[in-house]
C-alpha cells in the first residue's frame, strides 16, 4: 500500500492554501520546488527544497510536505520523528517541524502563516499518534518567529544552543 496523501486546506485572500505530502511520484510538485531559491539573508535560517527535499525521500522517520496555493507549490517543510531534536526532546509523541520556507516571490501574502495553522489538522490526519509539533527558530529570525506565533505555535521558554547559526527558540504546537 502506498503512502496516504493527506491535504489540509485553508483560505487566505481568496486563495486556497493546501498542505500536501510529497511522494516520489509527485514529479511536477518536486520539479517546481527544486526551482526555488532563497535570498542570501534568509539562507542562515532555511534551505530551499534542493537542500531538504531529498532527505525525506528515504527517511522512514520523516516526510516532506508541500505548501500549495491554488495548486502551485510555493514552499515546503519537513516533519521528522528523529534527527537533532531528540537531543532535547525524547517524547515519542512529538515530531520536529523543520526546513520550513516559502519562496521569496510568494512571501508577504500570509501563505506561511496559513500553512503553519493548517499543520495541526494535517498532523492529526497523517500522524494520529503525534501530540506535539516541535520546532526551533533562530533568535535572529523575527519574521519566522512572528509567522509561527500567528500560526498557533507557542514559545516554550527554552533555547536550543546546538544550532550552527546561533541560539534558537524552542516552539511547540499542541495537537
Amino acid at each position: 500500500m502506498g503512502k496516504v496523501i493527506v491535504r489540509e486546506r485553508r483560505r487566505v485572500s481568496g486563495m486556497t492554501v493546501v498542505l500536501h505530502e510529497i511522494t516520489l511520484d509527485d514529479r511536477d510538485v518536486r520539479s517546481a520546488l527544486l526551482e526555488h531559491s532563497l535570498p542570501l539573508e534568509q539562507q542562515d535560517f532555511a534551505a530551499p527544497a534542493a537542500g531538504s527535499l531529498l532527505l525525506g525521500d528515504h527517511d522512514p522517520d520523516g516526510l516532506s510536505v508541500a505548501i500549495l496555493v491554488d495548486g502551485v507549490p510555493v514552499g515546503m517543510f519537513a516533519l521528522d520523528r528523529g534527527g537533532y531534536f531528540r537531543e532535547f526532546d525524547d517524547d515519542p509523541s512529538a515530531v520536529l517541524l523543520s526546513a520550513f520556507y516559502v519562496a521569496p516571490e510568494h512571501q508577504g501574502r500570509g501563505y506561511a502563516t496559513e500553512a503553519v495553522a493548517a499543520t495541526r489538522a494535517f498532523v492529526q490526519q497523517r500522524l494520529p499518534d503525534v501530540r506535539r509539533v516541535v520546532l526551533t527558530v533562530n533568535h535572529r529570525n523575527p519574521a519566522a518567529i512572528t509567522t509561527y506565533l500567528k500560526g498557533g505555535l507557542v514559545m516554550t521558554g527554552e533555547d536550543y544552543l546546538g544550532g550552527l547559526k546561533g541560539p534558537q527558540h524552542v516552539m511547540v504546537l499542541e495537537i
